[in-house]
């Protein structure tokens, strides 16, 4: 009996201690290596004016519903960006007599939804539609369109990076065009990253 009693204490010495080195492996967080680091800054990120990805830092937001989508979606998004027809034009004349004179970039909501889907796993419907309001639309085209001759695109270089427990991975970068330094959380998948916040980091923390 005292055997018996004996062998299920070292047994459960083992399962504990076997739990906590799993636990605390899974809490720590490992260095992004240079490698890593580099191609973030050379293909994740930058690369191109036209990648999204760097305007998935357009805008701050804690969760991917809270996404700012006139930020985002500001220079379209390679899609339908050209493709806006002489009636579209007149119709959005209607609402502001300088479009014929200015860019016209055209994002339709089934682009909109793929591009969430792929960046963030949230569909366009699931979002707080932040900042759709300052788009002009068409419902017979079911487009949305910006009106503007400039554009929000930012250069970033990431400056350092960890991986998490499990497959978060936090970025922190700093902006061509704006002061301070930012601090992105991606979560990696079999496919790549979604993006789950950006936030900008508080002098101090």
């Amino acid at each position: 009996m005292k055997k018996r009693k004996l062998l299920f204490i070292v047994l459960m010495g083992y399962i504990l201690i076997f739990s906590g080195c799993r636990a605390s492996s899974e809490n720590l967080s490992e260095p992004l290596s240079d490698k890593e680091i580099r191609m973030f800054n050379e293909t994740f990120f930058n690369g191109s004016t036209d990648n999204m990805n760097n305007q998935m830092l357009a805008s701050e937001y804690d969760q991917p519903a809270n996404i700012d989508l006139f930020q985002l979606f500001y220079n379209g998004n390679g899609g339908a960006a050209g493709q806006v027809s002489e009636e579209e034009v007149a119709l959005l004349t209607e609402s502001y007599s300088e479009a014929p004179v200015l860019d016209i970039v055209k994002v339709t909501a089934e682009e909109m939804n793929a591009v969430l889907v792929e960046k963030t796993g949230v569909q366009l419907e699931e979002t707080q539609q932040k900042g759709l309001g300052n788009f002009y639309y068409l419902e017979q085209y079911d487009s949305f369109y910006n009106i503007a001759g400039d554009t929000n695109f930012n250069w970033c270089t990431v400056t350092s990076g960890v991986r998490q427990s499990g497959r978060e991975l936090i970025l922190e970068y700093t902006k061509e065009n704006e002061d301070g330094q930012w601090r992105v959380v991606l979560e990696e998948t079999d496919d790549g990253y979604l993006f789950v916040s950006n936030t900008k980091i508080e002098q101090g923390h």
